[in-house]
């Protein structure tokens, strides 16, 4: 992804969180994990809410919101590229074998390549939340009701449905 679409992406994130609807869905997805036996839960954002310019390839839009000190669990999407950034908490990343620390949206010493996670399609990936739940914006390459995720260990898959949480 170049330089200019992660511009429009990162656009995109401002004009979110900035919006009330948003706000208050990261609140009820927020309270919703700590009850939840899932390590994340979701909600889909209709990209025509979006009042600023996506990439052409960006195909869904959504809100994750992951359970403090629970790994998120080893999966990959073998029908969409990740565009994600951590608007909330803290934690760690494994990408294809490879452990960082997810940079914060926030953030203003960082550049946009280290601010947002792009993950190829077929990557095993992982995160790792730590001391609070953590909120990220997750831009996909597919529509919402295509989303696929398989399981690293078990080859489960799952089909993320439009607006299931």
């Amino acid at each position: 992804m170049n330089t200019s679409d992660l511009e429009k992406l990162n656009t995109a994130v401002e004009f979110l969180i900035g919006q009330k609807t948003v706000l208050e869905t990261i609140e009820r997805l927020d309270q919703e994990v700590d009850h939840s036996q899932e390590p994340f839960v979701w909600s889909v954002i209709e990209l025509d809410s979006i009042a600023r310019p996506l990439p052409d390839t960006i195909k869904s839009c959504w809100i994750f919101v992951l359970k403090k000190n629970v790994p998120s669990g080893c999966h990959y999407h073998p029908n969409s590229i990740q565009h994600m950034v951590t608007i909330k908490g803290q934690g760690r990343q494994q990408i294809a074998g490879q452990s960082k620390r997810l940079v914060s949206f926030g953030s203003t010493n960082d550049s946009l390549v280290d601010k947002w996670v792009i993950i190829d399609k077929n990557v095993p990936h992982e995160f790792f939340p730590e001391d609070e739940n953590m909120v990220v914006i997750s831009f996909h390459t597919c529509g919402a009701t295509e989303l696929e995720e398989i399981g690293c260990d078990t080859g489960d898959k799952r089909l993320y449905t439009k607006g299931a949480s």
